[in-house]
């Protein structure tokens, strides 16, 4: 189909009825599991004429809305003005982009495809929000930091005295991260050098030894580098809680919750092929997504297996030297990529994902060897799923102690050219947007004593 470029009009139009789409869902109780993405992607798809600037532009502004909704909603709420789509749209061009003068030119009869003049009452709205600033003393801490209220305490006890800074790092746009496949390209060097060839420009990543952190998003998947199993994409602090598994060749190792498999990933590398990696998840479509992942790396030693929602681990008792449990959890860490997913969580579900934390740690606790390690992995900032479950968890398993995740760091990350590790509280490591420029994921490394 030909494309053509759409008006700015055009680009706020397609904006605001992607919203009013999300709305009605939400209406009929449709929304909750749909994230913010699928919805912006179903609205481009419906506009396949626009090219790549129209696209972008659409899914800037959306974006810019979706990581200001509870600020937007706060200033609409304060001038008792509904909340509905083209109120939140015309806020964020007056107080995100102050396009105020422009309204009545892009709000127009006269444009093709624009949305439809300002009404009274959408006049004296946008006059209203002109007096006002974006950032307001008077919102609750809650509101300027895009943050469910009822999680403020958790994410308190998680971050301390880190809070404002984390918080706030979790409301900018995540960057984009490429590790290298040691089997293949062990020179993340060699593969920013490559990729900066083909106008993709990047500078290694701070803390992992096998990363490269692209200078802004870029499709990936059409590159050669790509096919040939040179390089995946993954978060550095995804690279750095795998690489801290310290998997070695011959080991046997379990991944109980296996996923997409990025973390088999590394460990399979690390371990030469030698040895077995058990990969266990009970979504067969991300299992099926892994074994892409592993055939295009030339990765071996990985059994994938679907596991039922509720599996039994009795076959598996004391049979590996790591088990790792990258847990279901909030996600809280990366919601900064996963913008709306903050307000799709409910107290109840996150009482059901901690109660699976623990059954989980009981599992591992009874599959791993004397002289074995438990790795405890959630991408979370919330106390309750990091600190918090693993003091609960040690105080019923006498026979588990914690490991010096710093020695670790430093016999794993450090040997191979990584940075310095973080600080670590009480021998548990907390990786932070803010502080280190990844994604938020607590690591607990558990020690099963010899018997």
């Amino acid at each position: 189909m030909e494309k053509f470029i759409m008006t700015p009009a055009a680009r706020i139009a397609a904006v605001i009825e992607i919203l009013a789409d999300m709305q009605l869902a939400s209406a009929a109780g449709t929304l909750l599991g749909r994230q913010a993405g699928q919805w912006l992607r179903a609205g481009l798809q419906r506009r396949r004429y626009a090219g790549s600037g129209d696209r972008a532009a659409v899914g800037d502004l959306f974006w810019k809305i979706q990581r200001g909704r509870a600020r937007l909603g706060w200033h609409l709420a304060s001038i008792n003005a509904p909340e509905n789509p083209r109120n939140i749209t015309l806020a964020a061009l007056v107080l995100m982009e102050q396009k105020s003068a422009a309204l009545p030119q892009l709000f127009s009869a006269e444009i093709a495809h624009a949305p439809a003049p300002l009404d009274d009452r959408e006049a004296a709205l946008v006059a209203m929000l002109e007096t006002r600033d974006f950032i307001d003393p008077a919102m609750p801490e809650h509101i300027a930091l895009e943050w469910p209220e009822w999680l403020m305490a958790d994410a308190k006890a998680g971050l301390g005295d880190g809070l404002m800074r984390e918080l706030a790092a979790l409301m900018t746009e995540a960057p984009t991260d490429v590790r290298i496949n040691p089997l293949k390209q062990p020179d993340r060097r060699r593969l920013r050098d490559q990729l900066a060839g083909r106008g993709i420009k990047g500078h290694p990543t701070r803390l992992s030894p096998l990363g490269v952190r692209l200078e802004k998003r870029t499709r990936l998947e059409d590159l050669q580098e790509w096919k040939a199993g040179l390089f995946d994409v993954q978060d550095e602090g995804s690279q750095l809680a795998a690489l801290l598994c310290d998997a070695r060749p011959g080991m046997q190792v379990a991944d109980i919750c296996a996923g997409a498999g990025g973390k088999s990933l590394v460990m399979a590398a690390k371990m030469e092929n030698k040895g077995r990696i058990l990969a266990l998840d009970p979504d067969a479509e991300r299992l099926e997504k892994s074994g892409e992942r592993l055939r295009r790396a030339a990765i071996h030693n990985v059994e994938r297996k679907l596991v039922a929602e509720k599996w039994s681990n009795r076959s598996w008792r004391g049979k590996f030297d790591r088990v790792v449990i990258d847990a279901p959890c909030s996600g809280s860490g990366t919601w900064r990529r996963q913008v709306d997913a903050r307000w799709q969580l409910t107290s109840e579900k996150l009482d059901k994902i901690k109660d699976t934390q623990a059954i989980l740690l009981e599992k591992a606790r009874a599959m791993v060897v004397p002289g074995g390690r438990i790795i405890y992995i959630t991408c979370s900032v919330l106390a309750s799923e990091g600190a918090d479950l693993i003091k609960q968890f040690l105080a019923n398993a006498p026979e588990i102690e914690l490991a010096d995740i710093t020695d670790i760091w430093g016999d794993t990350i450090g040997k191979i050219g990584g940075g310095a590790c973080p600080p670590t509280n009480d021998g548990l490591l907390q990786l932070l947007p803010g502080r280190d420029g990844t994604d938020g994921f607590f690591i607990a490394v558990l020690q099963a004593r010899l018997r």
